[in-house]
């Protein structure tokens, strides 16, 4: 999944406005896994911009991703291959590659979604986030024995494991603690200081918690992919304080908007909007055209459009949340879409 630390025209009749396009000055990058590919989308008129393939026999081997605060740079895992990649933004061209020895684990023999049972060698690099001063990289490493974080030192290249003991596939900085949170897959979130890279604590979340994001009032949001739930913790105390539960049931994701007012949460084919202030739902909006859906939400930076790719129907929705309803149509973005960020344009 690509954050920043910090479509198409026309639908039921609603156009965007030129004030309004001249204001979206950023741009959506998108991680499409069937094709190994890295696409930058104008939100405005749903054109791909520019694409980056990652060489490799491998089916989905792109996965997620990390963008620089300055959107110069992103770094996106390709578990398979074993590395990080790093990719110049500018020119969407790669500078750089990670590559640890804690990325690799003794050979066995794993079902994997898109190709069924295959023999690796990877300890599956996945998720990736930057620490605050992007200083160093974080990335999941869900089958190594023990599981855990892998971090990397960006100026020296070294690396060092923190073992977990859970396994998981996601994780992010919160911005003003410097706390790293890892949900995993046995129904916890890992809490890891990032300034000392040691475990603080293991915090009980069911559901199975995947995603997490931060809204600017210090609190952290998880989604379940098991029930669809949606879990609030308290940063101060690292407890949790509300427990969310949508309409809908299904695995998705979690994004907090950057003026603090929404979360926004997937779960199957909806996309719930929740009032930070009142932990209530403002609205369940569909982003499938059945009963399906794998979605993944991104905030406009003004927090007035919500963005949501869905990985089954290899397109992105997006609504006005002044008014909660559609705008545009849905936009291509790419096979199998599932992480993506805003990249902001200077």
């Amino acid at each position: 999944m690509f954050k920043v630390t910090t479509s198409a025209l026309a639908f039921a009749g609603l156009l965007w406005s030129p004030a309004e396009a001249l204001a979206q000055k950023y741009t959506i990058v998108s991680v499409c896994h069937t094709e190994n590919k890295v696409a930058e989308v104008d939100p405005v008129t749903g054109k791909t911009l520019r694409t980056f393939i990652v060489p490799g026999e491998w089916v989905g081997e792109t996965h997620e991703g990390a963008i620089t605060a300055d959107g110069k740079t992103l770094y996106v895992s390709t578990p398979y291959q074993k590395k990080v990649l790093v990719l110049d933004l500018e020119t969407f061209k790669q500078k750089g590659v990670l590559e640890s020895e804690f990325f690799s684990r003794p050979r066995e023999t794993r079902r994997f979604v898109r190709i069924g049972e295959r023999e690796t060698t990877s300890s599956d690099p996945h998720g990736v986030a930057l620490s605050n001063d992007e200083s160093k990289l974080y990335v999941s490493v869900e089958f190594a024995a023990p599981p855990g974080v892998v971090v990397v030192d960006l100026k020296s290249g070294k690396t060092r494991k923190i073992d977990t003991g859970s396994a998981g596939n996601y994780l992010w900085v919160q911005p003003k603690t410097g706390k790293l949170y890892f949900p995993t897959r046995d129904n916890r979130v890992v809490v890891v200081d990032t300034a000392t890279d040691t475990v603080l604590r293991s915090i009980p979340v069911q559901g199975g918690p995947n995603g997490v994001d931060f809204s600017p009032n210090g609190e952290v949001w998880v989604n379940g992919d098991r029930d669809g739930s949606v879990t609030v913790i308290d940063s101060k105390t690292d407890q949790v304080v509300k427990v969310i539960q949508p309409r809908a049931k299904g695995p998705g994701r979690v994004a907090a908007s950057p003026d603090g007012r929404f979360v926004a949460a997937t779960h199957g084919p909806e996309v719930s909007v929740i009032d930070v202030a009142t932990k209530e739902i403002l609205a369940d909006l569909k982003i499938s055209l059945d009963e399906t859906g794998h979605g993944f939400p991104l905030f406009s930076p003004d927090s007035n459009t919500l963005h949501v790719m869905n990985e089954l129907s290899n397109d992105m929705v997006t609504f006005d949340l002044r008014t909660m309803k559609p705008i545009g149509g849905r936009v291509p973005i790419g096979e199998a879409s599932f992480g993506g960020g805003i990249r902001l344009l200077k």
